[in-house]
């Protein structure tokens, strides 16, 4: 052991300085899956009732293992999990630490990361948001999402 490690290991007992699990990061990001009466990337919405039955059908599925993390809707993975998802519920929040402003109503998740390589790339932003990936109906003239299920994958040529 060199003089630098003694160092080191004296300092851990002291506690000093955090022992290397305590100092290693959580890989944990927060993730807007949908904000209420707010179109969406492809001019789509929900009402905050559709939200709220949407969160709770894909909780279910989650739990029953029918939803699994998915990589840009092409291949299923765990190199990150879905470890809870909510509607953030009555107040307006702006996050601490990313000044990111949630709207009452908005659907939240919560992601852990399991690949220091993929962590890597959500920090630098090349991986943007979630992306729900369920079934619904559509109405053509308003835009309007209802109906929305998790409770089978989305087969090739479905949309979502």
């Amino acid at each position: 052991m060199s003089l630098k490690d003694d160092v080191i290991s004296l300092l851990k007992k002291y506690g000093i300085i955090q022992k290397e699990a305590e100092q290693q990061e959580e890989r944990i990001s927060y993730e807007v899956v949908y904000e209420p009466n707010i179109k969406d990337s492809h001019g789509h919405w929900m009402s905050i009732e559709t939200l709220e039955k949407a969160c709770e059908n894909f909780n279910e599925n989650l739990r029953e293992g029918v939803v699994k993390a998915n990589l840009f809707h092409i291949q299923d993975t765990e190199d990150f999990t879905v470890e809870d998802t909510w509607i953030q519920k009555e107040l307006d929040v702006v996050v601490e630490g990313t000044d990111q402003p949630i709207k009452a109503g908005t659907w939240i998740a919560k992601l852990k990361y399991h690949n220091e390589d993929l962590w890597e790339l959500k920090k630098a932003g090349v991986l943007g948001g979630v992306s729900i990936g369920a079934m619904a109906h559509l109405n053509e003239e308003t835009g309007e999402l209802t109906n929305i299920s998790f409770d089978e994958p989305l087969t090739e040529g479905e949309e979502e």
